[in-house]
């Protein structure tokens, strides 16, 4: 009988798992041997045998990635065909012939005189350059226009936002010239540093007390205020609700501040209303709570009109919200003793309705510089989160003396702040009441405040330019959208163009200085509408104003 065939069975390798560890151990334990006479390494070996003894697994893995790492770091790259091909070898001859050749792109772009393509040549043509004032008539100034060949003496300056002028006051220049000789004219670094003197801890307590809140924040540029202050409370995910009509420094803190922007328009209280309930109503679906604001301005930059501070102030209470309040425009300007627009509405203290306020020293107080007036947690968080605040330098402590002292005045005598709203009313009066100027220019500007906006009405505008503000304003989306340097509308610069020759004639025939309200238009990003500004100071005389009212009506009347 055959035996059936017996079949080899063939068995994989095993890896032997103890043996590795036992060459493991005793390669460790050569090397603990040696690495012990090294004082430092003997405290380290320590640490890895008791540590091997609570896992042993762990100190294999370990060693192995140290092995790798060493291997990695050592290994130098191999460098590829491909690599080597794009390593172009230039000879002195080509690589001459190359810079010849280039040719850089311009620092400016360059500037074209026809008035329909480019603005930029006569608008710098138009800025006028101040040359001298006079202390002892403070609304009149000599400038030159174009260069010295047209100089103008004796002007009066109905362009300036110093409305009070009370930075000629004798205290406050006596009290400039005393910190100068004491501190110098700079503060030399950001204010939590050492740009900070004990002048600008006198100037907040001196806000905070003067407008009613419970303190007041520094910085040393008045324009980046409003964008570091508001991107600093509001982040991306939070709401923000605001006026279409900002002005573009708060354009610019709502783009930086990443939230979610709804527009409402233009002082409509119902528009307003209608975003705030739509906010909570969906807010009640998210899962966790968003910071709220409403962001508006007291007295416009753009035309002049005054935001219902009362009806503002309800809906926020009402609808959780807090209110961002720019008053660069109001401080010093409204109410009985130049509070802003919360004492214009009759409310007792800022800080009682309005969150956070921003303002500026460069216009009512005629220093430089701008400040943030809020509770004591807004603020000392804005001391640590602000970018402005942390890495600009300081206000100069000259201006932050200036400033306390024009404040000193103003509580002793609201006498300034009363006769610039008696101006403010009859620069306004003499403008409503004119039929002829009304056929062609509307006025938006509010009768409290001391700049008379002057813009075409709708259809003035359309007859003599065949354009409109929509049209105007999708132009300037569209170009905004190429991402150009320089951008150009045909239809605003001829209306701005139109303007300024305006302003001119008033200044040839009358020696009156207005200007055109200014605009950015690569940082505009809501609806704009060119204007002509007209200014009063508080100590202009009603012979002044009058005047000047009848030289702009006329030349008005003969361009139209």
């Amino acid at each position: 009988m055959s035996t059936p065939p017996q079949h080899s069975h063939t068995h994989a390798p095993v890896f032997n798992f103890e043996l590795l560890h036992s060459i493991v151990l005793s390669f460790a334990d050569r090397l603990f041997e040696e690495s012990n006479k090294i004082p430092v390494f003997k405290y380290i070996v320590q640490y890895i045998r008791k540590s091997h003894q609570d896992d042993p697994y762990r100190t294999m893995i370990e060693l192995c990635l140290i092995i790798y790492g060493i291997i990695y770091f050592l290994a130098k790259p191999k460098k590829t065909r491909a690599h080597n091909a794009n390593n172009l070898y230039l000879s002195n001859k080509e690589t001459n012939l190359l810079i010849e050749e280039w040719e850089p792109e311009p620092l400016a772009v360059p500037i074209s005189e026809d008035v329909d393509k480019s603005g930029a040549a006569w608008r710098l043509k138009s800025i006028p350059k101040i040359v001298k004032y006079y202390n002892s008539k403070p609304n009149y100034v000599d400038l030159q226009v174009n260069g010295a060949e047209n100089t103008y003496t004796n002007v009066l300056n109905m362009s300036s936002f110093n409305f009070l002028q009370l930075n000629t006051h004798p205290e406050v220049m006596d009290a400039i010239t005393e910190t100068i000789k004491n501190y110098g004219v700079g503060s030399c670094g950001p204010a939590g540093f050492y740009g900070n003197e004990d002048v600008h801890y006198n100037l907040e307590y001196d806000l905070a007390k003067f407008f009613g809140t419970e303190n007041a924040v520094l910085y040393g540029q008045d324009f980046c205020v409003a964008p570091s202050v508001l991107s600093t409370f509001a982040k991306r995910g939070d709401f923000i609700v605001a006026d279409n009509q900002v002005s573009v420094s708060i354009q610019n803190a709502l783009s930086l501040s990443r939230s979610t922007v709804y527009y409402y328009q233009h002082n409509d209280m119902d528009s307003l209303e209608s975003l705030l309930i739509k906010i909570n109503e969906d807010e009640k679906h998210e899962p966790i709570i968003h910071r709220k604001f409403i962001v508006t301005e007291a007295v416009f930059h753009n035309s002049g009109d005054l935001c219902p501070l009362d009806k503002i102030a309800e809906l926020k209470e009402k609808y959780k919200f807090r209110l961002f309040l720019d008053e660069t425009l109001s401080l010093g300007v409204l109410g009985a003793h130049g509070k802003g627009i919360t004492e214009h509405f009759g409310f007792e203290k800022t800080g009682s309705v309005v969150d956070i306020v921003v303002g500026s020293m460069a216009n009512v107080f005629g220093l430089s510089g701008g400040f943030v007036l809020g509770d004591d947690v807004m603020s000392y968080f804005q001391r640590i989160g602000s970018n402005a605040y942390c890495f600009s330098a300081s206000l100069p402590p000259y201006g932050a003396k200036g400033c306390s002292a024009i404040l000193d005045v103003l509580k002793r005598d609201n006498s300034t702040v009363l006769n610039l709203q008696k101006n403010s009313r009859k620069l306004h009066d003499l403008f409503f009441s004119t039929t002829s100027i009304l056929n062609y220019f509307q006025i938006t500007s509010s009768e409290y405040s001391p700049i008379v906006h002057l813009s075409l009405t709708p259809d003035f505008r359309y007859s003599k330019f065949g354009s409109t503000l929509e049209d105007i304003y999708a132009k300037l989306l569209k170009q905004q959208e190429t991402c150009k340097q320089d951008i150009e509308i045909e239809e605003f610069n001829k209306e701005e163009f139109f303007l300024q020759s305006i302003a001119n004639k008033v200044l040839e025939r009358g020696n009156i200085l207005i200007a055109r309200n200014p605009h950015a238009l690569k940082h505009e990003s809501l609806p704009i509408s060119p204007s002509l500004l007209v200014c009063c100071s508080s100590s202009m005389s009603d012979e002044e104003i009058v005047k000047s009212f009848n030289v702009i009506k006329e030349v008005i009347m003969e361009v139209v």
